[in-house]
């Protein structure tokens, strides 16, 4: 967005860095950083020179291309958006700028910034850490900057003052109106929707699909354009930090806000206008559909009713993530109707008891009846999965990895992990009493000489499940690499398929009976048309 130009003390420009994922999607979606273009659309909307950088959509390496941005203009303000996942990498992209482009006032934000900034300031080159929600912050930061005013005390900000003490300055999350204003303002014509499609339809070899069928559904997958419609998930997950993103930002309970019916329509109709060549429209909301939900139904007799008047396609689908205890036959049909295709659940896992240990026991009654309906009526759900607990028992892995395959079988997408990811701001990564279960990295930030401890696992109390699930860990590895040699692309229902096959020998080492060996490898390859008949040293990995 915009050009970079000399700037003037009354018109700062500010460029915009995307989390940088090297491994293409293991970390982040294959997909413009929503979040980042929807900032830069508001700053845009004000009238400030803005850019986005996106490391993930580089013809050459993002380390190059991003000093080439850097050194082709002044950029008084830049902007670098952290997770937890690709932390060091964003680190790294970081003190490029610094090193470049020493004056820049360098900004830190996104998760890992609002619940870590003090590990921002000792990792990173940053002036300022902003908290939660980005908008007000770097408005009111420009607007400072452009009447010479002190940058300090900004609401929304963590600062470090001359002690060295963090200084966090709250603020308040969007109101409704406000996020609505600052979705419309998302640039959807700007983003580059179709070099990430032409970079996935070559990882699937789509012109060597063997059948226009299977074209066609892999193009509906890969031709899909994200919305977020929501604030915030409020549904409290014990391993997940989303619930507390906007609470820590705000240092209270956020209020909850999404899209209304027609506001939802006006996106969609933009993002079609945008990318005529769409055909699913993902909801990125982690909570698409809640159990009282008063949008979901007129949401989907509108999208029938655009869809026959001609304002949307007719074959444009849409995919969400719903509470799984939120779906009812009548919504579910009203869905199918309007277009859903794959229904996200947040299954997690199928043992009540590990359930209850996240904060999802209230769901298990819901599994079976809702997955059945849902696969009845022509849609496919994905479930996620976690497949051990802090607290997990053989059983209870056995139990989930059983139910896993019984499903995928039925005809459910799986996205499987093998064990909790210490996310910051989650109720289970502040738990002191974890910390002994808690496993670390050695990370270091290319090109500096700053390295940290970061974790990255939290495995169960119980040695044995521990055990267990480390030596799937390493089969699976083992197991990927000459996999990944004769498949075009590997997507994680496939890798789910993996997870289980990796686990059968160890399971039933422990007396717990997963599935029949050679039927897993049948639903392995029955999945891969373009695989090489040459399992052996695949198979081998899992001996």
């Amino acid at each position: 967005m915009g050009r970079a130009r000399r700037s003037t003390s009354d018109s700062p420009s500010v460029l915009l860095i995307g989390p940088y994922d090297p491994h293409c999607g293991e970390f982040t979606f294959l997909a413009p950083p929503l979040g980042v273009w929807r900032l830069a659309g508001v700053l845009e909307a004000a009238g400030i020179e803005t850019k986005v950088f996106d490391p993930n959509c580089c013809r050459e390496p993002p380390q190059r291309a991003l000093e080439r941005e850097l050194l082709s203009g002044t950029w008084d303000i830049v902007g670098v958006s952290t997770t937890g996942m690709t932390l060091r990498f964003d680190l790294e992209l970081a003190h490029i700028v610094r090193r470049v482009t020493p004056e820049a006032f360098i900004v830190a934000g996104g998760m890992e910034a609002t619940f870590r900034p003090e590990l921002m300031f000792e990792l990173g080159p940053f002036d300022l850490i902003v908290l939660g929600e980005g908008e007000r912050p770097l408005l009111d930061l420009v607007a400072r900057r452009r009447a010479g005013q002190p940058l300090g005390g900004i609401a929304g900000t963590a600062e470090r003052n001359k002690d060295g003490q963090i200084i966090r300055m709250p603020q308040r999350a969007l109101s409704r109106d406000e996020l609505r204003d600052a979705i419309y303002s998302t640039p959807y014509d700007k983003m580059p929707y179709s070099a990430y499609w032409e970079r996935l339809e070559s990882a699937y070899r789509i012109g060597a699909l063997p059948s226009k069928a299977a074209r066609e559904a892999h193009l509906a997958e890969i031709r899909s354009v994200r919305l977020i419609t929501l604030n915030y998930c409020p549904m409290g997950c014990t391993f997940c930090s989303s619930t507390n993103f906007l609470h820590e930002a705000q240092g209270s309970v956020a209020s909850l806000a999404r899209l209304e019916t027609d506001e939802c329509l006006t996106m969609i109709e933009r993002i079609v206008a945008a990318h005529p060549r769409v055909r699913t429209i993902i909801f990125q909301d982690d909570i698409f559909v809640f159990t009282q939900d008063r949008r979901i139904l007129p949401l989907c007799d509108e999208i029938v009713a655009a869809k026959r008047s001609g304002r949307i396609p007719p074959h444009l689908q849409f995919i969400s993530t719903n509470r799984i205890d939120a779906m009812t036959p009548q919504r579910l049909t009203a869905m199918k109707q309007a277009g859903f295709r794959v229904l996200g659940f947040g299954i997690e896992n199928f043992s009540p008891r590990v359930l209850g240990e996240f904060n999802k026991g209230q769901i298990h009654r819901h599994i079976e009846p809702v997955l059945s309906v849902a696969l009845a009526s022509g849609m496919t759900p994905f479930l996620d999965l976690i497949l051990s607990s802090p607290h997990s028992t053989l059983e209870d892995v056995g139990q989930t990895l059983r139910e896993a395959y019984r499903w995928l079988r039925q005809g459910c997408e799986i996205g499987m992990y093998p064990y909790v990811i210490p996310f910051s701001g989650a109720a289970l990564a502040r738990d002191p009493k974890l910390l002994p279960q808690t496993y670390y990295a050695h990370q270091r930030v290319a090109g500096t000489d700053i390295a940290w401890e970061q974790p990255v696992k939290i495995l169960p109390i119980d040695p044995i499940v521990t055990d267990a699930i480390l030596r799937m860990e390493s089969s699976f590895e083992a197991m990927l690499g000459p996999l990944e040699q004769q498949v075009a692309h590997l997507p994680s229902r496939l890798r789910s398929l993996l997870w289980i096959l990796c686990s059968l020998p160890i399971m039933a080492e422990r007396g717990q009976y997963i599935a029949d060996e050679s039927e897993v490898w049948s639903e392995l390859y029955a999945r891969l048309p373009t695989v090489r008949p040459a399992a052996a040293p695949i198979a081998a990995a899992t001996a």
